[in-house]
């Protein structure tokens, strides 16, 4: 194996040499996406920065008659990656594997406790720093909602690919795409298609009630959906049919009172709101009586 990192994926979508575009699009720039994020958190980037990209070069081959992408990373400043350049790719490479590997257990350990109705709880029993090594078992627990991991890249690994693994993952069907392997030269990682339930949402309205000034845009009355822009920011909504006639009264109008609730995806392992209920709204300047 003279490449740092092989991807392949096996299905009817790549048969005789003959590829699906959409399916061959969506694994090449899903796995541009991962490899991107997971270098960014095993250096200690928050995400991948401009001065990041241009450290790091992807020198890239693909197979004819099947779709294996055999991928070499070009180390342009080793001084800037110097944890990981003694041997070229292969450490970066070994790392990233591993820390994938890791990220979907956590998701899958933590998707299991929310379909248990338990709470999760994740903890982090190691310090952070870019030359700390994540190894098999590096996330366990779960039976009673509490996840243990030994690093807390592998938290940010699985928050930062959630997307671009959730791409991948919505073409693994088992017959298009069979399955798909990432293998440096001394470690594999496979997704398969009893991955997939990691995909799914799992969405709660939280009890708590806040007030949001602002406009109501980008309005579906027949769908109760919406957004809500206010100090800059733009907000995703929902509310029910029976302030339907409030919410078009006060539609594209300035200095309306929400009062929303929070609305949360447990799947994205954080309780950042992915949007908000609105429970009723007020003009100040005007009665919203209906």
């Amino acid at each position: 194996m003279e490449q740092d990192l092989r991807v392949y994926a096996k299905g009817l979508a790549f048969c005789d040499g003959v590829y699906d575009l959409r399916t061959l699009e969506s694994l090449i720039t899903n796995y541009r996406k991962i490899f991107d994020r997971l270098i960014a958190v095993q250096l200690g980037k928050r995400q991948v920065s401009p001065e990041l990209k241009s450290q790091l070069d992807y020198d890239v081959k693909i197979q004819s008659g099947s779709i294996e992408l055999l991928i070499n990373f070009v180390l342009e400043h080793r001084e800037y990656i110097a944890v990981f350049s003694a041997d070229g790719g292969a450490a970066l490479s070994k790392a990233i594997v591993t820390l994938l590997r890791d990220a979907i257990n956590l998701r899958e350990k933590a998707s299991q406790v929310i379909e248990k109705g338990l709470t999760l709880n994740i903890n982090i029993a190691n310090s952070f720093n870019i030359g700390s090594s994540v190894n098999n078992g590096n996330v366990f627990g779960g039976d009673n909602g509490d996840i243990y991991i030994r690093d807390p890249k592998i938290l940010w690994a699985a928050q930062t690919t959630r997307s671009p693994v959730n791409g991948l993952l919505s073409h693994v069907d088992g017959k298009a795409v069979e399955f798909i392997d990432v293998d440096s030269k001394e470690d594999t990682f496979r997704f398969d298609p009893d991955q997939r339930h990691i995909v799914g949402k799992s969405k709660e309205e939280l009890p708590t009630t806040l007030k949001i000034l602002g406009r109501l845009d980008m309005v579906a009355f027949t769908s109760h959906r919406g957004s809500i822009v206010s100090d800059g920011e733009r907000f995703n909504v929902t509310w029910d049919d029976q302030i339907r006639k409030k919410m078009q009264k006060i539609a594209d109008i300035e200095g309306v009172v929400f009062t929303v609730r929070p609305v949360v995806d447990h799947k994205r392992l954080n309780n950042e709101a992915i949007g908000f209920h609105v429970l009723d709204c007020g003009d100040p300047q005007q009665s919203l009586k209906v």
